[in-house]
């Protein structure tokens, strides 16, 4: 089985164990209200087409609704697509499963619902889970519980809310919309180099997620970024470098020199580093 079909088996296991009973019946259309906090941002994609199908196959689904005693309209939870559907056919009236949920519990019915349909972009998906985390305070731990995921991957995507809202546009405009590539851009923001992520995205150099990690470690490097390492002097091929150095073997010894106070400081920490790492201590 897919990835893919793994994650929708999940989400349609966590959507039928709400136990959705509710009174199906007919609603005037103008009688439904559309959330106000509806994940999904472009919610009119796909009307035409879907409005199409209604026409021949009619509603094949309830619209999922909710309403309060003292209020007039009934809110969508679920199938806001097929409201705008049935309002362009202009139809008197539609379907609709009534329920009896709060707040809380109508915002996550309609991720999950939008998220099972694969109807939310990455973009959408983090400014859903950032609004379930702030509002209903949800730890990483209870939104992976609720959506069938790790909390390791509740943590990873909610930390792509660290861009603001200006860089998370730039990101969309620059067409990133993979979830992976976006944490990787959150991750070059905190280090300060999105600019230089996003410019490399644009020029086709960073394509992949392991292009995006290895551009991140090498930011990491500091004195050891790509560019500012030199070959060591005498090579063939000299790079333009402001830590020239000089490695030589003698016996059982490697000696490297070089003029740079900073550079050797760095180059001592990263050889007991990568040693340790390697050889163990």
């Amino acid at each position: 089985m897919s990835s893919k079909s793994k994650r929708l088996g999940s989400l349609a296991d966590v959507f039928q164990a709400e136990k959705l009973e509710g009174t199906i019946r007919k609603i005037r259309l103008d009688k439904i209200r559309p959330s106000e906090s509806q994940p999904r941002q472009e919610r009119k994609k796909g009307v035409e087409e879907l409005a199409q199908s209604l026409d021949k196959d009619g509603l094949l689904q309830p619209i999922l609704v909710t309403k309060k005693p003292d209020e007039e309209f009934y809110t969508i939870i679920a199938g806001e697509r097929r409201y705008h559907a049935a309002s362009l056919l202009k139809w008197p009236e539609v379907e609709c499963k009534i329920l009896d949920k709060d707040a809380k519990e109508t915002f996550r019915l309609a991720i999950i619902e939008n998220l099972q349909r694969e109807n939310l972009s990455p973009y959408e998906e983090i400014e859903a889970m950032t609004h379930l985390k702030t509002s209903f305070s949800y730890t990483d731990l209870e939104l992976g519980n609720l959506f069938g995921k790790s909390r390791s991957y509740m943590t990873e995507l909610l930390g792509i809310s660290s861009l603001s809202k200006e860089d998370l546009k730039i990101c969309k405009d620059a067409g990133i919309e993979s979830k992976n590539l976006l944490v990787q851009a959150a991750s070059a923001a905190k280090k300060g180099t999105l600019k230089d992520f996003l410019e490399k995205f644009n020029s086709g150099e960073l394509k992949t997620v392991k292009d995006a990690k290895t551009f991140n470690r090498a930011e990491e490097g500091g004195l050891f970024s790509p560019g500012q390492i030199g070959t060591k002097i005498g090579s063939e091929k000299p790079t333009v470098s402001p830590y020239p150095y000089k490695i030589v073997k003698k016996g059982t010894s490697v000696i490297i020199s070089t003029e740079n106070e900073d550079f050797l400081s760095e180059l001592h920490k990263l050889v007991k580093k990568e040693i340790s790492k390697k050889f163990g201590k």
